[in-house]
């Protein structure tokens, strides 16, 4: 088997364009198609129960990956050989370590903010959001015990350390939410001082809060967050022409 995930050639760093044409795909694995096929299968086959066993107890958390471990393919909903190869390559533009594909933006929104939210938890967010965004955090997570502080974009550092400081009076933040251009006005957050507020600040479980960003409106070929203090990024592929 190849190393599909190599992003250097000897010493020398190979460029995103360059790993755009094999980046995590091994044609060994595929009939020695030159090009990835494209997979339809929802359920795939394993060879030996064991394998199922290794592949179930990766997929579900309920392990740590051993060395040189990949998650065996188990169901498309989980894993796919076009999404992984996907991942691998958005990665690559984020600057990431590695990236996560969902069926739509929201849905990639909602799970990074579920999985930090709690009840009694803060949010503090920019603002404007993207509509979907603004009702989840205003009409949604509410129910759930879940508080959102919104400062304006266009405010500048000062709103946004003045939305940092009104939350820290309603429960721990369990994160600082970031639409940076803003949908649509354009609005722009100093992701750098996000950082160096969060950094002094203690969140659910004694963590600092965690700096997520909408990178929608410039995706990463135009901006990096994750360069700039970011800690997970989001995006709607739908709406950036890579």
């Amino acid at each position: 088997m190849t190393d599909t995930h190599n992003r250097f050639l000897g010493n020398h760093a190979l460029s995103p364009e360059t790993l755009m044409m094999g980046y995590g795909y091994d044609p060994f694995l595929s009939e020695r198609s030159l090009k990835p096929p494209v997979f339809h299968t929802s359920t795939f086959v394993f060879r030996s129960a064991r394998d199922g066993k290794d592949f179930f107890e990766l997929a579900y958390g309920l392990r740590q990956k051993r060395p040189n471990e990949e998650p065996g393919l188990i169901y498309s909903r989980i894993n796919n050989p076009d999404l992984e190869m996907l991942e691998d390559r958005l990665a690559i533009w984020d600057q990431a370590d590695a990236s996560l594909v969902f069926a739509s933006g929201m849905a990639a929104i909602s799970t990074t903010l579920w999985a930090y939210a709690r009840p009694g938890t803060v949010i503090v967010h920019s603002g404007p959001v993207y509509g979907g965004t603004d009702f989840l955090l205003k009409k949604i997570l509410p129910q759930f015990g879940v508080t959102s502080i919104g400062f304006l974009s266009e405010g500048g550092n000062k709103a946004m350390e003045e939305a940092v400081e009104s939350a820290r009076g309603k429960g721990p933040i369990a994160a600082l939410y970031i639409e940076t251009p803003a949908n649509p006005t354009n609005g722009m957050v100093d992701l750098e001082h996000a950082r160096e507020i969060v950094a002094g600040l203690h969140g659910r479980g004694g963590k600092r809060p965690l700096i997520v960003v909408d990178n929608t409106m410039l995706g990463p070929i135009y901006q990096t967050p994750l360069a700039h203090g970011a800690d997970l990024v989001v995006a709607s592929l739908t709406k950036v022409a890579y």
